[in-house]
């Protein structure tokens, strides 16, 4: 196979963990103690990207692949987004942000259907060679910003054996938006398939995302039994 070809399979086959990071979460969520459904929804959100990830990477990464690809990750931040609003903040608020984030992702999903293949090539972000983020990513990468935002503005009201859980998973998602700043594919010292790793990289973020939320949902959930 050409590298190419070799980088797309690669990246194909580490989407299958972010996949089964979904389902393991769903399966953990169900077998050690329920939280509340935005976060089901959430981590099911999780499994249709890992899909929608493996049908682009693995069919050639033509355009209608890559709008749903792109499409379902921009879905899965939105429901992250509307999982911790529900858990922190107030009605109004949660309707303000989570319209608003809404809109700006249909906006994005409308201009990419109208402009065609040619929106693929918009960088607002070039590395030159070495990769960059397209107008898609970009929306990604902030909407993913926002989540990690609404945690953070709440950090004093979650529960303190949570909150190294919660650096973990910052760390974890920083290191995951380094490895994607590289082009799909891009590949250093023989195996350092970039794309590919942070796949494989965010599934366990997904973990690290199911351990956090048990721990702190848990400690709610025990505080009230003794209560």
């Amino acid at each position: 196979m050409s590298p190419a070809s070799d980088t797309a399979l690669a990246n194909a086959v580490s989407a299958y963990a972010t996949t089964l990071s979904g389902l393991l979460a769903l399966a953990l969520t169900t077998l050690m103690g329920a939280q509340p459904k935005r976060w089901l929804i959430a981590y099911l959100c999780v499994v249709v990207t890992g899909v929608a990830t493996v049908w682009y990477h693995g069919f050639g990464e033509t355009f209608w692949p890559g709008l749903a690809d792109i499409g379902t990750n921009l879905l899965l931040a939105w429901a992250l987004q509307v999982a911790v609003l529900g858990d922190f903040y107030t009605p109004t608020t949660r309707r303000r942000v989570a319209w608003l984030s809404g809109a700006v992702i249909l906006t994005f999903i409308a201009w990419k259907v109208a402009v065609g293949p040619g929106s693929s090539s918009a960088f607002p972000v070039a590395l030159g060679s070495f990769g960059g983020f397209n107008v898609g990513e970009v929306l990604l990468i902030a909407n993913s910003l926002l989540v990690v935002g609404l945690f953070y503005a709440r950090r004093a009201v979650i529960p303190q054996n949570a909150r190294p859980l919660l650096y973990l998973l910052t760390a974890t998602f920083f290191a995951g938006l380094l490895l994607a700043t590289a082009s799909n594919h891009r590949v250093d010292l023989q195996v350092m398939a970039y794309h590919a790793t942070w796949h494989i990289v965010a599934a366990f973020g997904f973990i690290e995302l199911w351990a956090f939320n048990h721990v702190r949902f848990a400690q709610v959930t025990s505080a009230r039994q003794t209560g």
